[in-house]
């Protein structure tokens, strides 16, 4: 059964700029390089339609051959990002970034939606770890996480 994966981080700063910031595959590139290493990742803005296939190599020694992420919407007026992404192991990795303006703070919330068949349930623990870890590097002040079997 799928899982979806709810992470939600607080930042000071201005939403416009984050979003931005969000689109930037180098600064996905340096905020995962602890963990993760990415053969094949271009560098700049992600582009609404782009396809990207990448191998990742997670903590030097999980490595998944052929990481599909298509762009499927990029919405700047109301900083909407979502992906559609797959591999060999994951049928499906549904990624929605929203960045949104709170007062003072930023508020980035990622939603995975993720099936990876029997071992689904792992994959969802590993998939929080991995958005909590970006948030971390980037310095969020307060994040919260959520899983949940998804109905569908």
């Amino acid at each position: 059964m799928p899982r979806i994966i709810t992470i939600t981080a607080q930042y000071i700063g201005n939403a416009d700029e984050m979003f931005e910031a969000a689109l930037d595959l180098d600064e996905m590139r340096d905020a995962m390089a602890e963990i993760a290493q990415y053969d094949g990742l271009p560098s700049g803005k992600v582009k609404q339609g782009q396809t990207i296939t990448v191998d990742v190599t997670m903590l030097g020694m999980m490595k998944t051959k052929g990481h599909v992420m298509y762009v499927e919407t990029l919405d700047r007026k109301n900083r909407i990002l979502q992906s559609r992404e797959r591999n060999p192991d994951v049928k499906r990795w549904d990624h929605t970034l929203t960045i949104e303006q709170d007062d003072d703070f930023v508020l980035w919330t990622d939603r995975i939606v993720l099936d990876a068949g029997m071992t689904t349930w792992i994959a969802a623990f590993f998939c929080r770890y991995v958005y909590t870890h970006r948030h971390k590097v980037r310095k969020a002040r307060k994040i919260t996480r959520n899983i949940q079997k998804s109905v569908s």
